[in-house]
């Protein structure tokens, strides 16, 4: 009986021993990324995220872009673009129809919703344009995803060229549904 209640008392301090998920502050430990995904972190940004390892993480590009991943390092297309839009939080009807207003002059037809993608409200603004690489004109995809936290509001762009979209498509939807604060 007393061999039965020390294994019992062994095993319960066993389940209590261990990790609880809490990270030092309290709060939630962030997830290991998934395999083939590498997890980008700078101080310069307020979040956390997942990005597909074969893709070249810049963490100070010389755009004024906090963050770029993208299939080649400085490239202007296909990559994940990070921007802090707003120092503090703002919700999509404070700002989407203004910059959907200032795309439309830029480059013609804009797609607006709001879209909730992983644990974000998100506010979307989607085009299609063609800018001249090399002597050829390159048509392009540019979708921006904003939302708020850490007390600002960020900007996710996801752009890229037909032969690189699904590429791109695929690894903005890892980073998007992997933001951790």
């Amino acid at each position: 009986m007393l061999r039965a209640f020390s294994l019992f008392l062994v095993a319960l301090l066993a389940a209590g021993c261990g990790s609880d998920d809490r990270g030092e502050d309290g709060g939630a430990e962030p997830a290991t990324p998934a395999a083939g995904l590498a997890r980008f972190e700078s101080p310069r940004i307020g979040f956390t995220f997942d990005y597909p390892e074969d893709l070249t993480a810049e963490k100070r590009p010389r755009e004024r872009v906090l963050a770029r991943v993208g299939v080649e390092r400085g490239s202007h297309l296909n990559a994940i673009k990070v921007r802090r839009t707003a120092r503090r939080e703002l919700e999509p009807e404070r700002y989407l129809d203004e910059f959907e207003r200032d795309f439309e002059r830029t480059v013609g037809t804009v797609e607006k919703r709001e879209e909730r993608i992983g644990a974000l409200d998100t506010g979307v603004l989607e085009f299609e344009d063609a800018v001249q690489r090399g002597g050829e004109m390159v048509e392009f995809t540019s979708s921006s995803y904003f939302f708020k936290g850490a007390g600002r509001t960020w900007q996710i762009e996801c752009i890229a060229d037909a032969e690189h979209r699904a590429q791109i498509e695929a690894a903005c939807r890892a980073a998007l549904e992997s933001v951790q604060f």
